[in-house]
């Protein structure tokens, strides 16, 4: 994950060395000569969101919405082409128009997910699995939030073409960070719920959590805000500084649980066994709802926060 980001960074500089100027935002570089080197960043992110194992059932969720939400990132780009007055000659010609092949990449990408999803349910159902017990929180977070999301990114895109093309980047962009900041809480939260004995610097990993996931977001509001509230200053150069310090932020997120979880396959070994089967699933949403409103009542009692935990 980390490697990934290096290689975008050092593309971008590389950019740079030529030019005159910075770009205003990452995304004005999928137009540059960091042209591919963002695209393939992108979809090696996207992929590693998806197939990357959370330390839950929602962590899960949350990670597949970011990886769907960073593939159509590097398929849909920004639009219009900014024209700033720094660009080398290995930029991307000025005459190129990505609209054209915009739809065509993104509904390339919703073909092989939804075939991928497609064998996925039969090998279920050839193995004999007609259901799939999930965790409270993940299956409400999957039927009000990821399906949702996915339904009116599929309306918009077939019929809806135009708007897909203008706003599929930026809104793509918001989901995929704030999915992975809830993913920075939900592991910050889990991170309190391990053994001492197996993790003994865990308040310690805690702290880094809590506080980078808090960065995050302050981080992700003040970009949104730099957008729609100040677009001039967004243009300039700060507006990529900005975005640059999320990056990093994010890549602190890893370099930290690469370090706790350097001798570790899974997070979940490193809690206790009672910990671990206190997991509740439930097969359908009702059940789900239920679940939650129990231990929303019953937060205030004593050890009120861990109640939540089998429900992750």
């Amino acid at each position: 994950m980390v490697v990934i980001l290096v290689m975008l960074a050092a593309a971008v500089v590389m950019e740079r060395l030529p030019a005159i100027c910075w770009q205003t935002a990452i995304s004005s570089y999928y137009y540059t000569s960091a042209h591919n080197i963002l695209t393939a960043a992108l979809m090696a992110l996207g992929t590693l969101f998806i197939v990357y194992k959370g330390s839950s059932d929602t962590e899960d969720v949350l990670l597949t919405l970011a990886g769907l939400c960073t593939f159509i990132a590097a398929m849909a780009p920004q639009t219009p082409r900014p024209h700033p007055l720094c660009w080398p000659e290995a930029d991307l010609p000025k005459e190129y128009t990505v609209e054209p092949a915009m739809l065509l990449n993104v509904k390339a990408v919703v073909v092989a997910l939804g075939l991928g999803w497609i064998a996925m349910w039969l090998v279920q159902r050839w193995r004999g699995q007609t259901a799939y017990p999930r965790t409270a929180v993940s299956m409400v977070l999957s039927r009000f939030v990821f399906w949702p999301i996915i339904a009116v990114g599929l309306i918009t895109l077939f019929f809806f073409p135009g708007t897909f093309k203008t706003l599929a980047h930026g809104a793509a962009g918001v989901l995929m960070l704030s999915a992975f900041i809830a993913t920075a809480f939900c592991t910050a939260y889990i991170v309190g719920r391990e053994d001492v004995s197996k993790s003994p610097h865990l308040r310690g990993y805690q702290r880094w959590y809590w506080g980078i996931a808090i960065l995050m977001l302050v981080t992700l509001i003040f970009v949104v805000f730099l957008h729609l509230a100040q677009p001039r200053w967004a243009q300039t150069v700060w507006g990529l500084v900005v975005e640059a310090v999320l990056i990093l932020e994010f890549a602190a997120y890893w370099v930290v649980q690469t370090f706790e979880l350097w001798n570790t396959a899974d997070r979940t070994e490193l809690l206790a066994p009672a910990t671990r089967n206190q997991t509740k699933y439930v097969s359908t949403l009702g059940e789900a709802l239920s679940e939650l409103a129990e231990a929303w009542r019953n937060r205030g009692g004593k050890n009120g926060g861990g109640k939540f935990w089998p429900f992750l």
